[in-house]
């Protein structure tokens, strides 16, 4: 019907289809770019930071309270808590599904009552979405003529607040430079002398440094605020500040500490290219799209450098410019693949305006499936264009078949018109249902749930889009084209009219040479046909047993040019030396010619600073300027480190996708029990039984080496002489070592730290706590000697717990090994070792997540199986049927499996998905050969006439229809750009599943179908055409 319309009103359907053509290219203009899709990840973070915590204190005192009153939240899976020095992490994973914007409101309502029962000196917990989109843009700034302390003041005061200006950007943070603080030394004596202590001093400095509003007056007409002010303006007014005495004397703070403005204590250092610098990390807003807060960054970078020309900056971690070259790449891949579609097309029909008609079909169907993207929302990520790039290679087959079909028609002498609406209306249910069949198996998938269940989701619904479109081009706009265009003259424009194209006499001689060959090897076959199906069946056994062979992995690793070097001290080191060391890395890694810029931040870890790591990333330049992959590259730098005396340098490949959110280690495993020395210990033999078992490397626990700890024990009964508690003892030593922020002082805008110690040099060393005065109830300085001892002790440096469980995570490298053989290399070694008792063990990470998400495809691929024979069967009305063209679809597996092993690629979850669209693919050639027997043993042929009847004369359209999908997919499967790593398993192994399957199916489909009803007349399949004689046809691949 609508085809009929179509071809009456050509104006109105070109009209339309240019309508549709501009709102693509409006859609593509307009669509949000991101690496991945975007997704409400069902996780939630509550941090909460409380300063001189050991992570025994922190799981006791913040942890295990908070896992306690989250649990009791709506839908909470998983509570996952890290306790590491000053730091608490409480991880919550929900349901899938659930809104977790309603449950992040859920958490700070619990938290409003958790933070009651925390300890005074903790900070209030903070909570935060997950965002698989989140990652923060870094950058570096130096300046020759400037120190460090000069150039933090110019980038807080001048740079900071043009940044945060910038639309979608959330927060600018300073790392690296020199801070100042306000330090007030406090002189022990004197205060003891006066009968003052240090609480007392610190609730005088925050008790006067405030601006309080105290009300209002009326005045006449007029109301006046009333306000206290009492802010420290200036330094003399914090040393001129007035302490009254028990005696109720008034002391100046200046007569008991020394207050001057000096640089705060250093707690890491950045390095930028071999210099101190300072780095700036800009978040983003979670509803900006990250490439335009990027852009925008750049030009305000740009003019930033002009206004300030004495500053250098660099962009070090810019995930927007990987997106852009990769979507840029997938691009032109989808556009290489339409051009080979379009000529293996012009190559076997040979006709003019047939090559026309499809040139626009093509790109008509791309910028419709970019319309739709848009209106459902769904932006341009890695995952997306893979759909597109993938279903390019689809969309020209409905249009091919309505082609065949019409000139079918117009070569028996209709008029255009008249053969442009028998065509189409003659294929419209077969294609619409074949296109069905492929549709069918994305169902499952977008139905798959949880993370991947969303990427899964994305790349079916493009293709899902781009399948429709291609329909309703296919019924609309080739008939209305073929109407107008097809002329008596215009049938015979061969390209041999063109000289030098001669040689496509050849290629038709090849082509019929071939459909001899196979007729006389499809005659054979049926002769045969036990021998038929049972080498298909061993090929299919076999290519199943080569799986291990190919390896398993969650995800193909990306190459975004970027290394990271972590290097980890004895525990305890100085801050100095930390440097030292990254200095001589940072010297070494000069040799690598790929390197285009090398950055450092010195003396912080993940959980909380740390003054024996630091961390390095190398960027290289970009991949076609190199000829070694990042992987080769990192291999070199461990080369290059491995001597450094002292240090443990650990060297991996960035990764910011979905590679990164399991780990990067090849197999991880978790062992959980109850008491967290017995997993101390139990790590520890692990590791070092793990590390003798060939093939791994790289063998680490989570807790790590433990940390020197000095316990000051307190006698109670002699400190309770003097009036003194374990709080004052606490804050004293806190006060004396580290300081106390009393209160902030601000300076210009600038808030500076107002900070109580004592004299640094009089405590270098734990001998020197003996010493040390805490004063007691009688105002008496009392000597930490004469009520206390101190010991040493060693503390871990993190303790996790998953559920209110304690466990250690163990990660390990194996290399030259997939995923899923690491696994069963440790599943192997484990059946030898024997675990304390109460303890287990669980693979997590990348190997727990590919295990959820394969059985995730497994029963995605059970169930598009159902669906697409559920399909044939409507389409054939027979329950038998649809199971000859079925046999088609271990055939593609088999394919499918070959494919990777031969080119080196292992099965990942893009493989696996692979893997599931080929089974609503391949059964298109298996649908093309029955259908045509069919209707020929309607018209009284044999089972044996019909079947090499059928075969030779739908060979030339099947070969048209799946080379245009294979040619179409051999750009995606061969890539070697930028952000193409996890597509090419894909199009491997669909490529390889769609050769095999059209090459086998020929043979294994007419066997079996004549194995099953030899000499009997079937039921029909399709609607018998009114022609004498039915037009070959194809359908949709």
């Amino acid at each position: 019907m609508f085809s009929k319309l179509c071809i009456r009103k050509p104006v109105t359907t070109i009209m339309v289809t240019l309508m549709v053509f501009i709102a693509g290219i409006l859609s593509y203009f307009n669509l949000d770019q991101a690496m991945m899709p975007d997704m409400d990840l069902p996780i939630a973070v509550v941090a909460t930071t409380y300063v001189g915590a050991s992570p025994e204190e922190i799981e006791t005192l913040i942890s295990k309270p908070m896992e306690e009153g989250m649990g009791s939240i709506a839908n909470v899976e998983t509570i996952t808590s890290y306790s590491a020095e000053n730091m608490s992490m409480v991880l919550l994973q929900f349901v899938d599904g659930t809104d977790i914007d309603m449950a992040a409101v859920d958490m700070r309502d619990k938290l409003d009552q958790i933070e009651k029962t925390l300890p005074d000196g903790a900070q209030e917990p903070m909570v935060v979405k997950m965002d698989i989109n989140a990652q923060p843009i870094s950058l570096g700034v130096r300046a020759e003529n400037l120190d460090l302390n000069s150039l933090h003041e110019m980038l807080e005061d001048n740079v900071v607040s043009r940044l945060e200006r910038i639309e979608g950007v959330a927060s600018v943070d300073l790392n690296g430079g020199i801070t100042r603080e306000i330090r007030v030394t406090i002189d022990p004596a004197k205060l003891a002398g006066y009968g003052l202590n240090t609480t007392t001093i610190s609730n005088m400095l925050a008790a006067e440094n405030m601006n309080l509003p105290s009300g209002s007056l009326s005045q006449g007409n007029t109301s006046v605020s009333i306000r206290t002010v009492g802010e420290f303006r200036t330094l003399q007014e914090i040393q001129n500040l007035p302490i009254p005495t028990s005696t109720g004397a008034v002391v100046h703070l200046s007569d008991v500490a020394r207050v001057e403005e000096v640089e705060a204590d250093r707690k890491g250092f950045s390095y930028i290219n071999g210099d101190r610098g300072i780095m700036i990390s800009v978040d983003k807003q979670s509803t900006a799209n990250l490439v335009k807060v990027s852009n925008a960054l750049k030009a305000e970078i740009e003019e930033l450098q002009e206004d300030y020309p004495e500053l250098e900056i660099f962009m070090l971690t810019d995930t927007a410019e990987y997106i852009e070259m990769s979507l840029a790449n997938i691009t032109e891949t989808a556009f290489l693949a339409a051009v080979i579609a379009f000529f293996v097309l012009f190559l076997f029909l040979k006709n003019a305006v047939t090559s026309g008609i499809i040139a626009v079909s093509i790109p008509t169907s791309i910028m419709a499936t970019f319309a739709m993207m848009y209106v459902t929302g769904i932006n341009m990520n890695m995952i997306s264009m893979g759909g597109v790039a993938i279903g390019i290679g689809m969309l020209v087959d409905n249009s091919v078949v309505v082609l065949d079909s019409i000139y079918g028609y117009y070569e028996r002498g209709y008029t255009p018109a008249e053969s442009a609406e028998y065509g189409a209306r003659e294929v419209s249910m077969a294609i619409t249902a074949s296109t069905l069949t492929t549709v069918a198996v994305f169902v499952p998938l977008m139905m798959a749930g949880g993370t991947t269940g969303a990427m899964m989701s994305n790349l079916s619904l493009t293709i899902v889009y781009a399948l429709v479109a291609s329909v309703v081009v296919a019924l609309t706009f080739v008939p209305m084209a073929c109407a107008l265009l097809m002329k008596k003259e215009t049938k015979t424009i061969y390209w041999k009219s063109v000289k030098f194209l001669a040689f496509l006499d050849h290629w038709e001689a090849g082509i019929d040479l071939l459909s001899r060959k196979y007729e006389a090897v499809l005659k054979w076959a049926l002769s045969h046909r036990k021998k038929t199906i049972f080498s298909v069946l061993i090929a299919f056994v076999l290519s199943l047993g080569c799986i291990p062979l190919a390896g398993m992995d969650f995800m193909a690793s990306m190459d975004q040019g970027t290394a990271n070097v972590t290097v980890e001290l004895p525990n305890g080191t100085e801050l100095d030396t930390t440097e030292e060391t990254t200095l001589e890395v940072l010297y070494r890694l000069q040799e690598i010619p790929e390197v285009d810029m090398i950055y450092a931040s010195v003396g912080t870890s993940q959980m909380s600073a740390g003054t024996n790591s630091s961390t390095i990333t190398v960027n290289l330049v970009e991949k076609d300027e190199r000829d070694r992959s990042t992987d080769e590259v990192c291999d070199e730098i461990e080369g290059l480190l491995g001597d450094i005396p002292g240090a443990e340098i650990t060297v991996s490949a960035s990764s910011s996708a979905m590679g990164s959110m399991g780990g990067t280690a090849d197999v991880t495993m978790n062992i959980y029990g109850y008491d967290n020395q017995t997993l101390i210990d139990a790590e520890k033999d692990l590791v070092a039984y793990l590390e003798e078992v060939p093939g791994l490397s790289n063998v680490k626990g989570s807790t790590g080496e433990t940390v020197p700890q000095a316990m000051i024990n307190i006698d109670r009964g002699k400190a309770s002489q003097y009036g003194i508690t374990t709080s004052s003892v606490a804050g004293a030593l806190a006060t004396a070592i580290s300081g106390s922020t009393a209160t902030e002082y601000k300076v210009d805008g600038t808030e500076i730290d107002v900070v109580l110690r004592y004299d640094t040099e009089q405590i270098n060393y734990l001998t020197d706590l003996n010493d040390l005065t805490v004063t007691s109830a009688m105002g008496t300085q009392v000597p930490l000697s004469n009520f206390a001892t101190i010991s040493m002790g060693e503390t871990s440096t993190m303790i996790t717990r998953e559920n209110q469980k304690n466990y250690i995570t163990i990660n390990a490298d194996a290399e030259g090994l997939s995923g899923g053989e690491a696994q069963k290399l440790v599943e192997e070694a484990m059946e030898n070792y024997e675990l304390p008792e109460g303890c287990h063990y669980e693979f997590g990470g990348m190997t727990e997540m590919m295990m959820e998400t394969f059985g995730k495809l497994l029963v995605a691929m059970v169930v598009a199986v159902l669906l697409v024979y559920m399909i044939m069967a409507s389409q054939f009305e027979s329950l038998r049927y649809p199971f000859i063209v079925m046999f088609s679809m271990p055939l593609a597996i088999t394919g499918a499996i070959f494919g990777l092993l031969i080119t080196g690629n292992t099965i990942t979850m893009p493989a696996m998905m692979g893997f599931v669209m080929l089974v609503g693919m391949v059964v298109n050639n298996g649908i093309v050969l029955v259908d045509y027997a069919n209707q020929l043993m309607d018209r009284g042929m044999t089972c044996y006439d019909a079947l090499t009847t059928a075969g030779p004369r739908r060979l030339r359209p099947i070969l048209m229809t799946s080379a245009s999908t294979i040619l179409g997919l051999i750009p995606l499967a061969f890539a070697t750009s930028e952000g193409c790593n996890q597509r090419i398993a894909m199009g491997t192994a669909v490529v390889g599943g769609m050769l095999i399957s059209t090459l086998m199916t020929m043979y294994i489909v007419p066997a079996i179908y004549s194995y099953i009803s030899t000499n009997r007349r079937l039921t029909p399949v399709l609607s018998k055409n009114e022609e004498d004689e039915t037009t070959p046809t194809t359908t949709h691949n």
